[in-house]
């Protein structure tokens, strides 16, 4: 049997290969961030709002082109009169674990990206949330009330 030994500069040359092919994928996101479409096909709040202030803090489920099935969890400020959200901040989980902060751009119900980590480090863009159901789920001993919301929204994403 005629074993063929590799020689030292094969042997680096193989290792080189190999750790570009590894390197640049992770990378090219921070080298050249890319615009892409993101649609919100669904989300589902639970939200309590306190209705003197309103104050409200949520947590939210759903999906997302990329971010897959994510959790969700922020606060903020809604105007009474619209049910619009004109403030707000919080912090997206994707299905893989990379995070997404946002806030509540100068648009009511415009959802800005602010950073992530991950995938989506250096993350811009965001996207306009639709209310398409509003339920009410109770009203508290404290004062404020528990609302299901859903939503669909469409955006960008660049990272």
């Amino acid at each position: 049997m005629n074993l063929r030994r590799l020689t030292r500069p094969t042997v680096i040359g193989i290792t080189a290969l190999a750790l570009c092919g590894l390197v640049r994928p992770a990378g090219a996101s921070l080298d050249n961030p890319i615009t892409r479409p993101l649609i919100v096909v669904e989300g589902h709040l639970t939200i309590v709002v306190n209705p003197l202030t309103g104050a409200y803090h949520f947590t939210d489920w759903g999906w997302a082109t990329h971010t897959g099935l994510f959790t969700n969890s922020g606060s903020g400020v809604v105007n009474l009169g619209t049910g619009e959200f004109v403030s707000g901040t919080g912090l997206v989980f994707a299905a893989n674990g990379d995070t997404l902060s946002w806030t509540i751009g100068a648009v009511p119900n415009t959802v800005v990206y602010t950073g992530g980590t991950g995938r989506f480090q250096g993350v811009t863009g965001g996207f306009l949330a639709v209310i398409t159901s509003e339920t009410l789920l109770s009203s508290n001993s404290d004062g404020t009330v528990t609302l299901a919301i859903t939503y669909d929204g469409n955006g960008t994403i660049t990272y």
